[in-house]
């Protein structure tokens, strides 16, 4: 078990109501203060075994929880420095195993409000993996859609991938573990759902059959067929659900 979700099992917390994020950093020795802040998300003063933490309170409730839980991450993990985090140092979606001490800090955060042990069995009763019941699960633990379908993929066996689109193509991607070594295409195909979903803003739509040329660059890819289903994220970018339909493909590119 991770520091966090340790943290969270001394305190007593055992359902995702109770992980009040402001409650937590009292315990931690840290007092959480929402105010507007200028030139950054969050920061965090510490002295000894006590700190302040200032975050942006204009942000949305979601953005607000995961960049207070941020902080505590480097609380826990550099204390003794003081750390000021522009939006673009937190929730970055890129591989977790970065040393770099933001994205250390966001997997503490991300073990705190989606911790393992709580959405595990909840991932398990899911009807469907889609963004339907993804949506569902990130309103049960007050988290973003983003974060909670990052997590439910690096958790999952589905043979699935996120992806994120903007107008100059892709941003980032994150494959299941039988997924692994799939890599989508640089740019976004006009004949996608993730291109349409562009310019579609707060929509979802239900998932569907696409070729996989449409997302993958490899030779003779065409003769496959994947399930895509996007939606809009708060960001103006398009986020979508990969599903592989055929071992084969698997078998074949994921290399």
């Amino acid at each position: 078990m991770r520091p966090a979700e340790k943290f969270l099992v001394e305190l007593g917390i055992s359902v995702p109501d109770d992980i009040d994020i402001d409650a937590i950093a009292y315990c931690a020795g840290a007092e959480v203060d929402y105010r507007k802040l200028v030139g950054c998300e969050a920061q965090i003063i510490g002295r000894k075994d006590k700190a302040i933490i200032y975050v942006q309170k204009n942000a949305r409730q979601t953005r607000r929880r995961f960049s207070a839980a941020h902080e505590l991450g480097h609380w826990h993990h550099h204390r003794g420095q003081s750390f000021v985090c522009r939006p673009e140092d937190i929730g970055r979606p890129i591989d977790q195993t970065s040393k770099n001490v933001e994205r250390i800090a966001d997997a503490y955060a991300a073990d705190l409000i989606l911790p393992r042990f709580m959405i595990t069995p909840k991932l398990e009763a899911l009807d469907e993996f889609s963004f339907h019941e993804l949506i569902d699960l990130a309103g049960t633990f007050s988290a973003s859609v983003t974060a909670t379908a990052i997590r439910a993929v690096r958790m999952t066996r589905e043979p699935v991938i996120l992806v994120a689109h903007n107008l100059f193509g892709k941003r980032w991607q994150w494959p299941s573990v039988t997924a692994m070594g799939l890599s989508v295409r640089s740019d976004v195909d006009p004949r996608s759902t993730a291109f349409r979903m562009l310019s579609a803003e707060g929509k979802l739509v239900p998932p569907r059959k696409e070729p996989a040329s449409y997302w993958f660059e490899r030779r003779h890819i065409e003769q496959f067929d994947i399930r895509a289903q996007s939606m809009t994220t708060v960001e103006g970018e398009s986020l979508t659900l990969l599903r592989i339909m055929d071992q084969e493909l698997i078998d074949i590119y994921a290399h």
